[in-house]
């Protein structure tokens, strides 16, 4: 979904842009690119301030607070207990093939893998805050658990609720086809 913009607009906000500017940078779906935007600030990497009656962003390199932690964690929560109650809706992902899944599997999937992707980078980022010192380990090892967890949670619950072999290779199949590489310069 929106991941594919992360990248694009961490490169173009080195100093402070305007939405539009980075919307129009980039090209592609604006509001995909504004939701990716606010997820962005959400986890930490990008800061805003009002100018005039817009927002402007620029990419934050400063460790995440206790606070910004704690809040970012709240939203992929709540993020999450849509995700478990989707799945629990849905009887099957899988079409009546057997072999292909369904377009609200997809879905699923595809906001899953989204959120464990981003819940990735900011493991990443805490890796990185730690190797240069301005992140302790003993904080750095908490947040990294409690992220890890947070991953492990949603797969689990799918794998569960999908515990058919056919379902489960195809749920496999896909995070292999649609694992991000994150390629980002600190």
């Amino acid at each position: 979904m929106t991941t594919k913009y992360d990248d694009k607009i961490l490169e173009l906000t080195g100093n402070w842009k305007f939405t539009n500017d980075i919307v129009r940078k980039i090209g592609g779906d604006k509001s995909a690119i504004v939701e990716t935007l606010k997820i962005l600030e959400n986890i930490g990497y990008l800061q805003t301030k009002p100018d005039k009656n817009k927002l402007v962003y620029k990419k934050n390199d400063d460790v995440q607070s206790e606070f910004n932690f704690l809040k970012m964690m709240e939203v992929f929560e709540s993020n999450q207990k849509i995700e478990i109650n989707f799945i629990k809706q849905i009887p099957t992902i899988m079409k009546f093939d057997g072999i292909r899944l369904r377009e609200k599997g997809l879905n699923l999937l595809e906001h899953i893998q989204d959120d464990v992707d981003r819940a990735y980078l900011v493991m990443l980022r805490i890796d990185h805050h730690e190797k240069i010192k301005i992140l302790t380990s003993k904080v750095a090892h908490e947040r990294k658990k409690i992220l890890e967890t947070y991953i492990h949670k949603i797969l689990n619950f799918l794998l569960n609720k999908y515990s058919e072999k056919p379902i489960r290779i195809a749920i496999q199949k896909y995070f292999q086809n649609n694992g991000m590489k994150f390629e980002f310069n600190f």
